[in-house]
């Protein structure tokens, strides 16, 4: 079975390489990389349901990878707290987080600290509003300037990157 960097390398080779339209193809560790081919151009030169179709099947795919991360960190998870010395040292830890814990909240009570958890909180949402408010910005600017590239205000070259991701759709 392969290991979750080898499901990573593998994940980008087959970015970088479309399938054979004559095989069916999905991401398993039974794969090879010789088995996929290379496609003239990018992704830009597939129709909607070529692209819609690896989309939906890239996602199946990190979904079964997901599932097998999960069983492998279960085993290793169960191994590891199954050995004695481990459990007694967690009991340990445990009892320190516990200590940890109610210090740290008594601390926290005081009128000076909640001031500071207030502001604390107050910061943390407004570089969230920054961030949402940038990332607009270099939406725009991308569009207008037609290119990717910005310069910084210390002549730093710097790159925009658009992240998309795939959510459920509330549909209520």
């Amino acid at each position: 079975m392969l290991c979750v960097a080898c499901y990573m390398l593998h994940f980008f080779v087959l970015y970088l390489f479309l399938m054979d339209k004559n095989k069916d193809f999905t991401l398993t560790p039974e794969v090879k990389v010789e088995d996929a081919e290379l496609v003239s151009g990018s992704p830009a030169g597939m129709n909607i349901v070529e692209l819609t179709a690896l989309i939906n099947r890239y996602e199946s795919d990190m979904k079964k990878m997901k599932d097998n991360l999960k069983i492998q960190s279960g085993m290793l998870r169960d191994a590891v707290e199954g050995d004695a010395a481990y459990h007694e040292i967690d009991i340990q830890s445990k009892d320190i987080q516990k200590k940890k814990a109610e210090i740290k909240q008594k601390v926290s009570k005081t009128a000076a600290m909640e001031a500071v958890l207030a502001k604390v909180e107050e910061y943390k949402s407004e570089i969230k509003d920054a961030k949402d408010m940038l990332s607009g910005y270099l939406e725009e600017y991308q569009r207008v300037a037609g290119t990717n590239i910005i310069e910084g205000e210390n002549g730093e070259i710097k790159e925009i990157i658009p992240q998309y991701r795939l959510v459920k759709r509330n549909n209520g």
